[in-house]
């Protein structure tokens, strides 16, 4: 049988990466190291990660009508994306990132297309997204598509996935209707209003999200690891010792990989081990979906025994 579909719908931003010893401080010029150009976005980057590892994976979003969307789209189609969904209106989208000599970043988006992205958009895929298997969703798109395609497909077999990043209030009723939660540590905080400081929090926070969600929640705590939450299992699992060079698409590529284990029947244990060793790959690359892994290079870690 046919494998369903992976639906990522979101942001497609061109990523302008900046490699430099420090920020600078107010009203100071500071001379960085390197700049690095490449595709980005929260939705992009999920996707590339999903089609990378093998997965049918089809694109929904909007770039601008320039070099920069077609650097985008481009990108996407090369590592097997479906484009197709992909729609060009007014300027592209651009990420502004400033990565640190320990492989930290600051990110800065400019929203563009990505803000263009209407009901109307999703009522014309309507065909698409009730035959896929996952409908994967973040926040730099319209908050009130995501709540929309959120509310329309809940009843449906599809696997709803939010990455609420950057992170907004959700309503409660479009919360509950989320099949799994993932955000980070900064995130979880802003979600419960309660600060983070240790692995046991990120636990109890987890534990306090879970009942708000339809039934899993995923909490990444960068070089410390991740949390996994569900109504049975709950478990830290620490990352992977490596020697880290750029995080930026470490969160997306570990979202990517996670879908991709969930998708082959894992436990819920193999799933978060993929996903943590997928993203201290990333790591250790520099760039964004350029630096994510393929299948063939994960061959000996897809944990099915």
């Amino acid at each position: 049988m046919e494998a369903k579909n992976i639906v990522v719908i979101g942001s497609l931003n061109f990523d302008i990466i900046v490699k430099q010893q420090r920020l600078p401080d107010k009203g100071e010029t500071f001379i960085a190291d390197e700049l690095i150009q490449g595709p980005g976005g929260k939705g992009a980057n999920q996707a590339a990660q999903c089609a990378k590892l093998g997965l049918p994976t089809i694109m929904v979003g909007k770039v601008g009508d320039d070099r920069f969307g077609n650097a985008l789209v481009g990108s996407l189609s090369a590592v097997g994306v479906n484009t197709s969904y992909i729609k060009r209106l007014g300027s592209t989208g651009m990420g502004i990132v400033h990565v640190m000599p320990d492989g930290d970043y600051y990110s800065t988006i400019v929203k563009g297309a990505n803000d263009l992205i209407t009901l109307q958009d999703i009522d014309e895929i309507n065909d698409v997204l009730v035959s896929s298997s996952f409908i994967v969703l973040q926040q730099e798109i319209p908050e009130q598509v995501i709540e929309y395609i959120i509310s329309k497909y809940e009843h449906t077999d599809t696997i709803i996935v939010l990455n609420n990043a950057p992170a907004r209030i959700v309503k409660e009723s479009i919360l509950k209707a989320v099949d799994i939660l993932v955000v980070n540590e900064t995130e979880a905080s802003f979600m419960v209003g309660k600060p983070m400081d240790s692995v046991d929090t990120a636990i109890n926070i987890g534990k306090e999200l879970l009942p708000l969600t339809g039934g899993m929640v995923v909490i990444t705590l960068g070089k410390e690891g991740s949390v996994v939450v569900t109504s049975s299992h709950c478990e830290f699992v620490p990352a992977e010792n490596v020697q880290a060079v750029d995080a930026t698409g470490a969160g997306d590529s570990f979202i990517g990989a996670l879908i991709y284990a969930l998708s082959e029947g894992l436990s819920i244990n193999q799933c978060m081990r993929f996903a943590t060793h997928v993203s201290a790959v990333t790591v250790t690359k520099e760039g964004g979906q350029h630096s994510f892994p393929t299948q063939r290079d994960l061959e000996s870690v897809l944990f099915k025994n």
